[in-house]
């Protein structure tokens, strides 16, 4: 099986290396690069500062249950007799859940570790590790041969798909953002209102309610503000050639939807009692 190295920008080497068979119950102890000791990096992944002609792993197999003991031997009968075999305690513990309570397992060490060694070719390409859970995801469009390998789907063309929902979220922890919807009455993309002040600060009495709903002689004093919406047409996919170009396009997209919704703000002509206010900024995104 091809083995796959990514020639991270670093410098570094990066190799994806399945478990062997062979580890099964067995504790993995490093993998190497032609014999030098690669760092161990997160779900699967190996880093060297090398391009390695030959990959390998080494083992420790899982030291052998031989049988078990009482732990107090003055409770030994002929129910609880002073060891069991492993057929023994398999076939006691169905019916009995308190063995471990009186019996402690006799280990036996095995052979020194064991090495695999990766065959086939190892094959180079570019790119850094791929996006980790907490970074936005990749849907990669890829030869069928590598149909089976997702730890390089970061590598060929595809899209990073959600920009919608994710603006959205971002949209909403925004100032002054009252709502954020999508295809609002039927009109598609991202609708956000928003509710801003004058440019010169206005404020308004507030007569407090009673409990009957009647207007109080009480009341506060709050600052006039003005609505307004604007309609985004945010693409939900983020394609490119590699999920790096694409990752780099998200940020823009990003960062500049963003910067859209903190400029759709309100000039409101104070001198005319708001009757002359016009929108300030994002106006080609504004709702008619």
């Amino acid at each position: 099986m091809t083995v796959y190295a990514l020639r991270h920008p670093d410098g570094r080497y990066l190799y994806h290396l399945p478990t062997p068979d062979e580890f099964r119950y067995t504790q993995h102890t490093g993998a190497f690069a032609d014999g030098q000791a690669m760092q161990a990096l997160s779900s699967g992944w190996w880093a060297a500062d090398r391009e390695a002609t030959q990959i390998t792993a080494t083992a420790l197999p899982q030291a052998k249950t031989t049988g078990y003991k009482l732990r107090t031997p003055d409770v030994e009968s002929v129910r609880y007799p002073a060891t069991l075999t492993p057929d023994a305690w398999e076939y006691r513990t169905e019916d009995e859940d308190n063995l471990w309570e009186l019996y402690t397992s006799v280990k036996e060490e095995q052979p020194p570790a064991i090495e695999y060694v990766y065959d086939g070719p190892i094959q180079v390409l570019d790119g850094r590790e791929p996006p980790r859970a907490d970074e936005p995801q990749w849907v990669a469009s890829l030869p069928h041969v590598l149909a089976s390998r997702p730890e390089y789907l970061h590598l060929f063309p595809g899209h990073i798909p959600g920009l919608t929902t994710h603006l959205m979220k971002v949209f909403e922890a925004m100032p002054r953002v009252q709502h954020v919807f999508v295809n609002f009455q039927n009109r598609p993309g991202v609708y956000v209102s928003v509710r801003v002040p004058y440019d010169e600060p206005q404020t308004t009495w507030r007569a407090d309610i009673g409990r009957k709903g009647q207007k109080l002689k009480s009341g506060r004093t709050v600052p006039v503000m003005v609505s307004r919406s604007v309609t985004l047409p945010i693409s939900d996919r983020v394609a490119a050639d590699t999920y790096v170009e694409a990752l780099a396009l998200w940020e823009q997209q990003v960062a500049y939807w963003t910067g859209v919704v903190e400029e759709a703000t309100v000039a409101a002509c104070s001198h005319c009692d708001g009757k002359g206010y016009v929108p300030h900024g994002s106006e080609q995104y504004s709702r008619p």
